[in-house]
């Protein structure tokens, strides 16, 4: 979590702070003989990921690195003068490091460090910064809605020692401290005309009611007292369940209120009642650098609109031939979570054994399909992907909504499946896991397009695989996974950039095949996440765009698991580098 305490703490941070960062000397890059570029580079990625973990002890618990698990990290506005002045001396140390010297393949993981350490200082500039820090919580990414993961077992956490229990006690307290520091930070970017819109915040108090007054046996906090191991004495137990009540009930709680009060009784007052976020100060560059952030391109939001005006008609055209060839069928839905859960892993069954046809390697680790807990059901996706334990202690899940399933009768899709499971974030995530030969930063690193661009593609492939054959299951993929997706192009670039307004979005979804009640939800989710709804797509074509490329070039020697191979090998990297890599692989044969 990044927060901040005050304005006072802020205009020091603006004004001086992140100035002075650029009297930090440069990192030295030890422990490897001078001309050893490879040794040095190592030297680098191993220092600065320490350096990293130990200021944001969170992303190791991603890691399975639990020596940390008592900490969430650094509340105060210097956590951002840290990270740019660490990224500052990183850039400065990787430039003294002669790139023609290295192998190709760390050729690669020098141009994605580079990358990464660039976006971390544009992260903390001065013109960026401000609506960062104004804006630490929201209805899909905020605190509130990650942090029980962290607390309950069966999720990320360990809780099978003493340690475990009392190390999610001082996390709690600490999470207690951080809901504090939130709120300083709302109340400050308020002051500088910095807001969340206002039906963004009304859901965040309908999202803390349902934690606060879950029941106990219900709740995530709690959860930990139903499954104390065997090998706890009793007395171990009954200090533990006193204290979880205490620290929960006393410390937590007490702090979620106050986040809650504030958000409903204060902060709403002052939420702003427009959506894009080129409407508050500093918006304009806030978009743009949204842009570049989600995409890895150069792109502005007007080649982006285009794009997907482009993508609509031609998708639209594809449904009404689908559609035609459908008849009277539907597609089945479900009323119980268990036989949607069996639809699902029905579903798996068609698509898994065909992955050898498109790949060479796939992930060890096992996928495993579950509904979402009953907490965090009625907020989500209908699916979504959680990463497994390399260690095989946790397999990788695919995650679905099992939320008023009897009334809403749900059912599964395809496409879905291949974009979170296989070979979508399954593959994408685990594969990436798995590779010990990459530096810890881009084995568990990410962005954005590169991830959402290849679940996407991997949606598509299901016509090469003959699974989109039946025009129902070519219809879900077109609407509720490609149309969807160019949707959002116009959709997200229209309301940040063109001055639309929520019902004109509304309005264009619905024309455009998405329902009216899940068209809120998503631009709700686009409104307080502006430019992520732009990856998905801008990755896929990007994808495809290669891939056509190295067809074209290659011939009969194209071989698409090699290419497959050659796209995810060196786990999520920008686009741009994802481009070079493949335009030279394309120069080498194809091999």
């Amino acid at each position: 979590m990044k927060n901040m305490f005050a304005q006072a703490a802020l205009s020091a941070l603006l004004a001086g702070g992140l100035a002075a960062c650029a009297s930090v000397p440069p990192a030295e890059v030890a422990s490897a003989p001078e001309g050893d570029e490879a040794a040095r580079l190592d030297a680098l990625l191993e220092r600065s990921e320490a350096a990293y973990l130990d200021r944001n002890p969170t992303a190791a618990f991603f890691r399975s690195d639990f020596s940390d698990a008592d900490r969430l990290g650094d509340f105060s506005p210097a956590y951002y003068v840290k990270e740019r002045a660490a990224a500052e001396a990183d850039l400065a140390a990787l430039r003294n490091i002669d790139r023609d010297a290295l192998s190709e393949t760390d050729r690669i993981v020098y141009d994605t460090f580079e990358y990464t350490m660039e976006r971390r200082i544009a992260e903390t500039d001065p013109a960026i910064l401000p609506t960062i820090l104004a804006q630490p919580i929201d209805h899909f990414r905020g605190f509130h809605v990650f942090y029980p993961r962290l607390s309950a077992p069966g999720a990320l956490m360990p809780f099978d020692t003493v340690e475990d229990y009392e190390d999610n006690l001082s996390r709690h307290r600490e999470a207690a401290k951080g809901i504090d520091a939130m709120i300083a930070r709302l109340r400050t970017g308020a002051a500088r005309g910095i807001t969340l819109p206002r039906m963004t915040v009304e859901i965040m108090v309908e999202q803390f009611d349902t934690q606060l007054n879950a029941p106990d046996t219900a709740n995530p906090y709690y959860a930990p007292l139903g499954a104390f191991p065997d090998s706890f004495p009793a007395e171990e137990k009954a200090r533990l369940t006193d204290e979880y009540r205490d620290v929960v009930s006393g410390t937590l709680f007490p702090a979620m209120k106050r986040m809650r009060e504030y958000l409903a009784t204060k902060y709403i007052e002052q939420a702003r009642g427009t959506i894009a976020a080129t409407a508050s100060p500093g918006g304009e560059a806030y978009y743009r650098y949204r842009i570049q952030e989600m995409t890895t391109l150069p792109l502005t939001a007007e080649e982006i609109h285009q794009t997907g005006l482009s993508e609509v008609a031609r998708i639209n055209a594809a449904i009404a031939q689908a559609d035609a060839e459908r008849g009277n069928r539907t597609a089945p839905t479900y009323t119980s979570k268990a036989d949607l859960q069996k639809a699902w892993y029905e579903v798996g069954a068609e698509v898994d054994p065909l992955m050898d046809r498109l790949f060479i390697h796939q992930p060890k680790t096992p996928l495993r399909i579950e509904p979402y807990e009953e907490y965090r059901e009625k907020f989500n996706l209908a699916a979504s992907y959680f990463p497994g334990k390399v260690d095989g202690s946790r397999p990788g899940t695919f995650y679905f909504s099992g939320y008023n399933v009897a009334e809403r009768q749900l059912g599964t899709s395809i496409n879905l499946y291949m974009h979170e499971g296989n070979p979508g974030h399954h593959f994408q995530t685990m594969l990436a896991f798995e590779n010990e030969e990459l530096p810890d930063f881009m084995r568990y690193g990410g962005f954005t397009s590169f991830s959402e661009g290849w679940g996407l593609y991997a949606e598509s492939m299901g016509y090469e695989l003959g699974l989109y054959d039946d025009p129902i299951d070519r219809l879900q993929a077109l609407q509720g996974g490609e149309l969807l997706r160019a949707v959002r192009l116009v959709v997200d670039t229209g309301m940040h950039a063109k001055g639309w307004s929520r019902e004109k979005a509304l309005e264009y979804m619905v024309a455009n095949g998405q329902p009216r009640d899940f068209a809120e939800s998503e631009t709700a989710r686009y409104i307080v996440m502006p430019g992520q709804a732009l990856a998905y797509k801008v990755g896929e074509l990007k994808i495809k765009q290669l891939r056509a490329k190295a067809a074209a070039a290659l011939g009969e020697d194209f071989d698409v698991r090699r290419f497959h191979d050659q796209v995810l090998n060196t786990g999520d990297i920008p686009l741009s580098v994802l481009e070079a890599k493949i335009d030279r692989w394309i120069a080498q044969g194809g091999k």
